[in-house]
């Protein structure tokens, strides 16, 4: 239910895809909104689920309310907890240029670019680490967003004005490279989301 504890502090230099913005399709469809438990919950807009052992919550990014299951649900690719960091990447494509290691240490966090580095080379410098994934409507349409729109998104340092409805995907993989917990926002990049990331001093 909680966001992740963040502060703003980079490690690593993004890679810049050589894709524009827009010029990138993504498989993402609304159906990836869907998740599956004893029932299903689809993500509206303005909202987050969050996924761990045996326990999940939906919560509004507007007002905080949320609701809670003793069960941890499943996405709508089959991704769930106990899967494999193997099974995130071939379900989700994630490749080079269009995805982030987000390593947490301590109050801190960073990100580093994705280059199919090993595990264990993350957790070298992180307490814990979650590889990410975002995508962005444009003209009716998602696309997935490069590493450094996913970052400068996060971190509500893009323009608000470039940006409309976007999604947050983040999957906490621990060492043994098994899916500890997952985490979605579907949120309208604006200023109420500015407010919910708090990044202000």
């Amino acid at each position: 239910m909680k966001k992740k504890l963040l502060a703003l502090v980079f490690s690593a230099v993004m890679v810049m895809s050589l894709a524009a913005c827009g010029s990138s399709k993504a498989d993402f469809t609304n159906d990836d909104l869907i998740f599956k438990g004893s029932e299903e919950i689809v993500l509206k807009r303005n909202t987050g689920i969050f996924i761990w052992p045996d326990e999940t919550y939906y919560q509004d990014t507007h007002t905080g309310e949320y609701d809670g299951w003793e069960e941890d649900f499943a996405t709508f690719r089959g991704l769930e907890i106990g899967k494999s960091l193997a099974d995130f990447k071939k379900q989700y494509s994630v490749k080079n240029g269009y995805a982030v290691w987000e390593l947490i240490d301590g109050n801190y966090t960073s990100f580093d670019a994705y280059t199919n580095q090993n595990i264990s080379d993350m957790y070298k410098d992180a307490e814990n680490v979650w590889l990410d994934l975002g995508w962005c409507k444009e003209n009716g349409n998602w696309r997935i967003m490069t590493d450094v729109e996913f970052r400068d998104t996060w971190f509500c340092d893009a323009s608000l004005s470039k940006y409309d409805e976007i999604v947050f995907l983040s999957v906490n993989i621990d060492e043994d490279e098994t899916v500890v917990g997952m985490q979605m926002y579907y949120v309208t990049y604006d200023e109420d989301w500015v407010i919910w990331q708090d990044w202000a001093d």
